[in-house]
């Protein structure tokens, strides 16, 4: 598919990395900030998906992909890698897109504890770990914008289940009021999208018959679109948001406003 001629050209010049690139809403993040000008560094440990997204991005427009990275959350090592060779390949980082997230579910009372320690590892220690590695850089470029992408999990009845991923949420909400505290006086900005469920994304895909029942929950009578949420993620990205730190942003059709 080739570009159109778009006059969101806001993020051109600079470099932007997308953890769980590969489908869904990471996938719609790296089309939308390729469509505004970005060279995207799209991540995600699923070798085949991250090549057919580096392919798409390459049709939309060219140049719009700076590099293709395995990435997995749950190791350390690889965030030094990709890291390392963003400053090599494409000079830095300028937004960098936390989207990626473990979530195994498993009764509260019958979670098995190994397994509750990697999700919040991965989902809280290897966020701050991964955001203190894009502020490094974003900070020898002149400043950044780092966008996490929340859940309404830690603030529903959804915690039966998932009990560590909606802990993990509530613990990225909190890092990334203190990332924007610290990283004000660096010029680097630290948001957060909030989501219900989406469609297009392995949750709801995989539960059509529950996501449909959850439907009327939501005031604007539907679910999300990958589309909504990267929209939303662009907007805290861009200089729209030039302004905006420290802030949740919720795109959940008000979802709240059933409680």
């Amino acid at each position: 598919m080739a570009a159109t001629d778009d006059s969101r050209a806001e993020f051109a010049g600079r470099v932007a990395l997308v953890t769980g690139a590969g489908a869904g809403i990471g996938r719609a993040v790296c089309r939308r900030l390729a469509a505004g000008g970005a060279t995207v560094v799209p991540t995600d440990r699923h070798v085949g998906r991250l090549r057919e997204v580096a392919d798409e991005l390459a049709d939309l427009r060219p140049g719009a992909v700076g590099m293709a990275a395995p990435l997995d959350i749950e190791h350390r090592a690889d965030f030094d890698r990709v890291f390392a060779e963003v400053e090599a390949t494409c000079g830095g980082l300028d937004l960098y897109v936390w989207n990626a997230a473990l979530n195994l579910q498993q009764p509260i009372f019958e979670h098995d504890p190994e397994l509750f320690d990697r999700i919040l590892y991965a989902n809280v220690n290897n966020c701050w770990y991964s955001c203190n590695g894009a502020v490094q850089s974003m900070r020898r470029r002149g400043g950044g914008s780092i966008v996490m992408v929340g859940s309404v999990a830690p603030d529903v009845v959804a915690t039966v289940r998932e009990p560590p991923y909606a802990i993990s949420k509530a613990a990225g909400r909190a890092l990334m009021l203190g990332i924007a505290k610290a990283g004000g006086p660096l010029n680097v900005r630290c948001n957060e999208v909030v989501m219900g469920l989406v469609t297009g994304t392995r949750f709801v895909d995989s539960r059509p018959e529950q996501a449909e029942a959850m439907r009327s929950d939501v005031p604007l009578g539907r679910h999300a679109t990958v589309e909504d949420i990267a929209e939303a993620v662009a907007f805290l990205a861009s200089d729209r948001a030039a302004f905006v730190t420290g802030e949740s942003l919720n795109v959940s059709g008000g979802w709240y406003l059933r409680l």
